[in-house]
Order: C-alpha cells, then sequence, then structure tokens
C-alpha cells in the first residue's frame, strides 16, 4: 500500500525538487506531468504566473535596453557639443555652441521626463485616483503646451464645458493631455503665414469623458495606426524633439483609468485622436 501511495505521490515529488533546485531567475514552468487531478490546477495556476513573471520581466529588460540606446544619442551628442564649446574660437561662436548645448540638455532632459511618464503610467504604479474636473486639468495641459505652441507658431483652441468630473489620477491624465498636444503641434503642418492648428475638445457621454485632439497635419495612415503605440516608434518626417514615447503614454494612462484610445482622420485632414475614459 505504501508503495502505490509512493507511486501516486512521485509527480508531486518531481515538482517539489525542481522548485528547490532551480536558481532566482529561473521561471521555466513545473513539471505537470502525472499529477493528481487535485493538484493539478494549483501547478497549472502557479506556472501561468511564472508565465507572466516572465513576460514582464522580458518586456522591463527590453524596455531598458531600449531606453539606453535612446539615451546614448543625445548624450553623445552633449559631450561633442562641451568640445565645441571649450574650442570656439570667439564669443560668437561660443554663443552659438551654448545655444545648440541647451537645445540639447533640454532634449536629453525630455526624454528622461518622458521615461519616467511612462514608467508611472505603468498598471502596477502607485496611482491617486479620485474625482477631478477633466475641464480643469486640460486648462492646465493647455499651459504647459503653451511654450511649445509659441515656439511653433501653433494657434492652441480648447474647446470643453465648465466642468468635466469623473474619477481618474489628474496627474497622469494632465500629462496624457500634454503627450496629445505636443504631438498634435509636432505634427501639425500650418499653412505658410501661421503655425499649426490644434484643437483640443472635450465632451461627455452617458457613461465617458472624451477626449478629442485634432491637428492640420499629414494624418496617419490607417496601416500604421496601431505601430505608432510603440515606444520609441518616430513617425517619418518628425520633427525633432520627439521621444516616440508621447503615445505610448497616452495609451498606457488611458487602459491605467480603464479606457480606449482610437486613431482616426480629423474633419480637416489631419489626425484625430480619441480617447473614452469611464466617468466612475
Amino acid at each position: 500500500m505504501w508503495w502505490l501511495v509512493g507511486l501516486s505521490l512521485a509527480p508531486l515529488a518531481r515538482v517539489v525538487q525542481a522548485a528547490r533546485t532551480r536558481g532566482a531567475s529561473a521561471l521555466e514552468p513545473l513539471p505537470a506531468a502525472g499529477l493528481p487531478s487535485e493538484i493539478a490546477p494549483l501547478v497549472e495556476a502557479f506556472n501561468a504566473l511564472l508565465g507572466r513573471v516572465a513576460s514582464a520581466l522580458d518586456a522591463q529588460r527590453a524596455f531598458v535596453a531600449d531606453a539606453a540606446h535612446e539615451l546614448r544619442s543625445p548624450l553623445t551628442a552633449l559631450k561633442l557639443q562641451i568640445g565645441l564649446l571649450r574650442d570656439a574660437p570667439d564669443a560668437a561662436a561660443r554663443e552659438a555652441a551654448l545655444a545648440r548645448l541647451r537645445a540639447g540638455v533640454e532634449r536629453a532632459a525630455h526624454l528622461v521626463e518622458q521615461l519616467l511618464a511612462l514608467a508611472r503610467a505603468e498598471p502596477d504604479a502607485e496611482a491617486r485616483v479620485e474625482t477631478i474636473d477633466l475641464a480643469q486639468v486640460a486648462r492646465a495641459a493647455i499651459g504647459d503646451a503653451a511654450a511649445l505652441a509659441a515656439a511653433e507658431g501653433a494657434l492652441l483652441q480648447l474647446d470643453a464645458p465648465d466642468e468635466l468630473p469623473l474619477r481618474g489620477d489628474a496627474a497622469a491624465l494632465r500629462s496624457l493631455l500634454r503627450n496629445l498636444l505636443d504631438n498634435a503641434i509636432r505634427h501639425g503642418r500650418g499653412e505658410r503665414e501661421r503655425g499649426p492648428a490644434v484643437v483640443l475638445r472635450l465632451r461627455s457621454t452617458a457613461r465617458d469623458g472624451v477626449i478629442e485632439v485634432d491637428d492640420d497635419g499629414p494624418g496617419i495612415a490607417p496601416a500604421e495606426r496601431e505601430r505608432v503605440f510603440d515606444r520609441f516608434h518616430r513617425r517619418e518626417g518628425s520633427r525633432d524633439g520627439g521621444s516616440g514615447l508621447g503615445l505610448a503614454i497616452v495609451r498606457a494612462v488611458a487602459e491605467r483609468h480603464g479606457g480606449r484610445v482610437a486613431l482616426a482622420e480629423a474633419p480637416g485632414g489631419g489626425l484625430r485622436v480619441s480617447v473614452l475614459l469611464p466617468r466612475t
């Protein structure tokens, strides 16, 4: 009889042995063949958890590698600009080199800020969810984008109700709106006598708060629309200064709020980005 008990528990013993002998970084599934029906669901659930952890770690490693690659270029440029500043022969050359160095520092700082914003938008990041006024958040985001709009000669327009209450993280949604506005300003085409025209529109339905941002740029072909949400993806012909993270941040923040993002053609022929956020 004890022989039969030992035989029936042998698969479980193999699972225990496999768990004891593996290293901290080993995330392969535990052996599940031949397990008693009472134990098999537990091991299968544990293997599924190991799979999710492995996928998360793979994504994290890929993100760190991509971030390191993206930071290498601006840091290399900064080193070169410091050399040009050091070797400048006169005051005018020094002033030009200093201006290029300042622009390089701003680009590197922007990339770091975008990386931090994306990290804060990850599903397991801490969030402060409360009842907020999305219209007030949008007005703050318009203010945040004013300097870039002035530099590009862009016209910003806000079409929003006086109040639009919903449950959310105000800081994260402000980042979402700022990235939408930045993208629209950078990719807007604009007429010869003025810069890009960007419209930020807020409205509500019975269930959702709706954000729409329209620009007058070339738009995005339907076949490319899913790719633009990839981290570090840059659209062909994009202006200098973009990190390739803007729409990745937008989608991450929206999904963290239980919302969704859609891309379509704007009435004026540019791009319309729509974000739907549950109000409760």
